[in-house]
């Protein structure tokens, strides 16, 4: 009896987290809609008012579930957990470099690298091993990034593409971290990583803090609301889910994004951004569909 109940909380907890990534990744896939969405805003202004409110909502959050005891939880991290507010700093930064220097498909299908570069950083730091099925899947991936690479210099948005990869690494980078402290609550990282990125932008902007209003009221819902809920239901879901089959759902809001926004907006990527895009999600699919298959997983969390 005991063992059935077991079995139905499982199921039941496991039914919730898919609810919760698909809902993430839903909410997490009109990113590029609302970039392309804003007026004038420069990309240092965006950075600053969503990390500002980002940083806000995930501490407000972390405050509704400890009170008194929030000053403590955020000690808690440590020193890996600053370290990881670090390198989210820089996704942050990047993510919005890279969705204004190039089509949101370029950029999106070059984060969907994110599972090799996390095994492959874990690998190094943590000693977690690369098995052959996930280094082969890394060879394809690298060579779907080369055609997008070689697409964003021939349209002369090589920047954007470099933002993206350089937004990989740094999340790749960040998943390792909450690996290293998972048994500490790293929410408040992310507050922190959200804060730098605002105080970034704020010597960037040189004193141009005037936005449309408009434009502040997309940064602020993107922040506060998009961001802010994406993450936190990405991180309560990953509790109760493998990891190869997150990797399948969170793939999905690299389809999804680019796609809303060639309906609304009609930015249709070239050929070569396309078949690259293909070449990756075809590799961390892949990857996923073969790790759910075994009984073991396989090295690397996606996010």
């Amino acid at each position: 009896m005991d063992d059935i109940k077991a079995k139905s909380k499982n199921a039941n907890q496991h039914r919730s987290a898919v609810i919760f990534i698909l809902a993430s990744t839903l909410i997490n896939s009109t990113s590029g809609l609302l970039v392309r969405s804003l007026e004038a805003a420069t990309d240092w202004q965006i950075v600053l008012y969503r990390g500002l409110t980002l940083s806000m909502a995930v501490t407000g959050f972390v405050f509704l579930q400890y009170r008194g005891a929030t000053i403590k939880e955020i000690r808690r991290i440590g020193l890996w957990g600053f370290f990881g507010g670090f390198f989210y700093c820089f996704t942050l930064i990047g993510y919005v470099l890279a969705l204004t220097h190039t089509t949101v498909a370029n950029a999106v299908f070059t984060l969907s690298t994110l599972p090799f570069f996390t095994a492959v950083i874990a690998w190094l730091v943590l000693g977690e091993r690369v098995d052959r099925v996930t280094a082969m899947a890394i060879a394809l991936a690298f060579g779907g990034i080369s055609l997008m690479v070689g697409d964003g210099i021939a349209a002369g948005t090589l920047f954007g593409t470099l933002m993206a990869i350089m937004t990989a690494l740094c999340f790749a980078c960040f998943v390792v971290v909450l690996r290293k402290g998972r048994a500490t609550n790293m929410l408040p990282a992310t507050a922190i990583g959200a804060l730098l990125a605002a105080l970034v932008a704020i010597f960037m902007v040189d004193g141009d803090y005037l936005i449309t209003g408009r434009d502040l009221g997309i940064c602020l819902v993107w922040g506060a609301i998009i961001s802010s809920v994406g993450h936190i239901l990405i991180v309560t879901g990953s509790r109760h889910i493998p990891g190869a089959e997150l990797t399948l759902l969170i793939l999905l809001e690299f389809i999804f994004t680019p796609l809303w926004v060639w309906l609304f907006m009609n930015e249709v990527p070239g050929s070569m951004t396309l078949i690259g895009g293909a070449v990756v999600l075809s590799a961390a699919g892949g990857r996923a569909l073969l790790s759910m298959r075994r009984p073991q997983r396989l090295a690397g969390l996606p996010l």
